[in-house]
């Protein structure tokens, strides 16, 4: 059963986004409770025709209310989780390592569970 959508926003020069991506999916695909998936930065800002409009309009709604700087930046890559109705869970931003990933995931999941 999944619990959690982990939604990784990234940036194709992003040298961390390229650092994460070696070991966060299999890190969160780890978990039976959790889907995993990724969108670049350019689709939620400049969705195409094939673009998934309202998951992208809630990923940027979360991004501006929990992620964005003081400057109107966002880190990368932010993984925004989510419940299955789109509900906010948490988000972890940057550079992390599978330990911090998977107790990020850990942590999220324990809050559900009470």
């Amino acid at each position: 059963m999944i619990d959690i959508i982990v939604t990784k926003v990234y940036d194709h020069d992003c040298d961390i986004c390229k650092h994460m991506s070696r070991h966060d999916r299999a890190t969160f695909d780890s978990f039976p409770e959790v889907r995993y998936q990724e969108v670049s930065l350019d689709e939620i800002t400049q969705p195409g025709d094939t673009a998934k409009p309202n998951t992208y309009a809630l990923i940027a709604k979360l991004l501006e209310k929990y992620a964005l700087n003081p400057d109107y930046t966002v880190d990368l890559p932010v993984y925004m989780m989510l419940s299955k109705k789109g509900d906010y869970l948490g988000h972890h931003v940057g550079k992390a390592t599978i330990v911090e990933l998977r107790d990020r995931v850990k942590s999220v999941l324990e809050k559900g569970l009470e």
